[in-house]
């Protein structure tokens, strides 16, 4: 029982370390030494796999129940998934270092770590039971001035350099340990200077200058609508509709050019083909027939007999013409059902959020809302946790992108403001301005640079206009995406190739 205990430790300092990555004192600055417990119980103790596995299982529950409890407040069973299920990958991806560290040593054994956590990462973006809220590297959009350089890495750039100050810090306070002081000096310069540098890259590091265009005046509505006693009770649905459209009416000034509604700020489920002549988009249009309006509902298409309901955000235009484009980065177990394209009885287990349980149908292309002043990203909820996904619609032709979400659904200051990061963390990468639209915040218009410039507080029926500016230039990360996941990804493979011939043949 003791031994237990003891091995467990490393789990809880390991985890406290990961979980207090989240702070207002001293942000992220943990997560460049929550590897080296781990590390240290892997060298020291040399555990049995499933005993390495379980400590590093712990200590990533300990990571998530310290920084995402607030889950809960939507979903108790998605709470639990969330948690165990990343908490199993995470350990996974740790525990394949170890045992290719027992058979390789220990630089290889680092290479593998490296590789595999990328790999992990960046598979966490493309897969069925895609998540990768938890990915190192985003905790780091607390402090936008030290990760500007993500213009060119992405967020994976990030989690790289983590895990590159973790492995030598912990290899020079091991030799410090050891009293070899020539080494462990050498060591700690080394992580000294890589905990440096990149902060004073990034500090000196400007985004380019383009050609300066006249400023887009937007109207950014916030209608604060609880999502769960009055969003979807339809005796509310026209109150809600003419609230909504009266906060326009009597904010949008002459200059206004464009107003932006949150994500399914409307009560409505139109067929997608008669979006154009239905009443309710005909009566939002005729209030204000000069604007540009964006705004989101629930559209749906039948084939077949089969019904398919779309988060879709469409944009109406003073011409009468409109565009529209359906979510489709969606959240497991709420928005699609994992693995339901394969198995198709499994369509319709999806939590009931918003009066839908089905999974949703998404867009091929990523829609840019054009218009005379602006061509505008429609960026909608969990999809701004994507970056390479982001940069589709910038390769399109953004100049601004517009983030409309409903995060009330996690109502609390901690939820909002991690949702938030992410947007702060796309604005570096495309280095395009976004504006937000959030039903109950934090409605705001944030710089290239991802500081926040002008938002709304929290939970309050309330608009805000800002002048956003249009950019143009394509970053290096906008061109060529996750490369670094990539390329993680072919060495991980190479080195469970060797590690599984290894075993195989030479029995080494």
């Amino acid at each position: 029982m003791s031994d237990l205990i003891y091995k467990y430790k490393f789990s809880l300092l390991s985890g406290v370390f990961f979980a207090l990555s989240w702070n207002s004192y001293f942000p992220a600055i943990s997560l460049f030494f929550a590897f080296a417990p781990l590390f240290y119980f892997q060298n020291q103790f040399k555990p049995r796999f499933i005993d390495y596995f379980n400590v590093a299982f712990i200590s990533f529950v300990i990571f998530h129940l310290g920084t995402v409890w607030w889950i809960y407040k939507s979903s108790i069973p998605g709470f639990f998934a969330v948690i165990i299920l990343n908490s199993l990958f995470m350990a996974l991806a740790l525990s394949l270092h170890y045992l290719v560290t027992i058979r390789f040593g220990k630089h290889i054994g680092y290479l593998s770590f490296i590789g595999f956590w990328l790999t992990f990462e960046f598979l966490h973006y493309h897969w069925e039971i895609s998540w990768p809220f938890m990915n190192l590297g985003n905790w780091l959009g607390q402090i936008p001035e030290w990760v500007q350089w993500y213009e060119y890495t992405g967020i994976l750039g990030g989690t790289l350099w983590i895990l590159l100050v973790n492995i030598f810090l912990y290899e020079a306070v091991k030799h410090m340990i050891k009293d070899r002081k020539g080494i462990y000096v050498l060591l700690l310069i080394i992580s000294i200077l890589l905990l440096i540098i990149p902060i004073y890259f990034s500090y000196n590091l400007k985004p380019k200058k383009t050609k300066n265009s006249k400023p887009i005046q937007i109207l950014i509505i916030q209608p604060n609508i609880d999502p769960y006693t009055e969003k979807y009770k339809p005796i509310l649905f026209e109150q809600q509709i003419n609230e909504q459209i009266n906060l326009m009416k009597k904010n949008a000034s002459p200059k206004t050019q464009l107003v932006i509604f949150p994500e399914t700020s409307f009560p409505l489920y139109i067929d997608k083909d008669s979006l154009p002549t239905n009443k309710n988009i005909q009566n939002i249009r005729s209030n204000k027939p000069n604007l540009n309006i964006i705004l989101g509902l629930f559209t749906y298409g039948i084939n077949n007999a089969d019904t398919t309901y779309y988060n879709t955000a469409i944009c109406l235009n003073p011409d009468e013409g409109h565009a529209s484009y359906q979510k489709s980065k969606l959240v497991p177990a709420v928005e699609r059902t994992p693995f339901s394209g394969y198995f198709k009885f499994l369509k319709h287990w999806n939590v009931n959020f918003g009066g839908i349980n089905s999974t949703l149908g998404t867009s091929r292309h990523r829609e840019v809302f054009k218009t005379k002043d602006v061509n505008i990203a429609p960026v909608i909820c969990y999809e701004s946790v994507y970056g390479e996904f982001t940069s589709e619609f910038v390769r399109n032709g953004a100049d601004l992108i517009a983030v409309i979400t409903n995060d009330a659904w996690w109502d609390g200051k901690t939820s909002y403001e991690q949702i938030l990061m992410h947007s702060q963390l796309r604005a570096i990468e495309t280095r395009r301005q976004i504006v937000r639209s959030a039903n109950s915040g934090i409605s705001c218009l944030i710089a290239e640079t991802g500081a926040v410039i002008e938002n709304l507080q929290k939970n309050k029926k309330a608009t805000l206009s800002v002048s956003a500016q249009k950019k143009h230039i394509l970053t290096f990360y906008v061109k060529y995406g996750d490369f670094i996941g990539l390329y993680s990804l072919y060495i991980s493979a190479i080195i469970l190739t060797l590690y599984i011939i290894s075993r195989i043949f030479f029995k080494l």
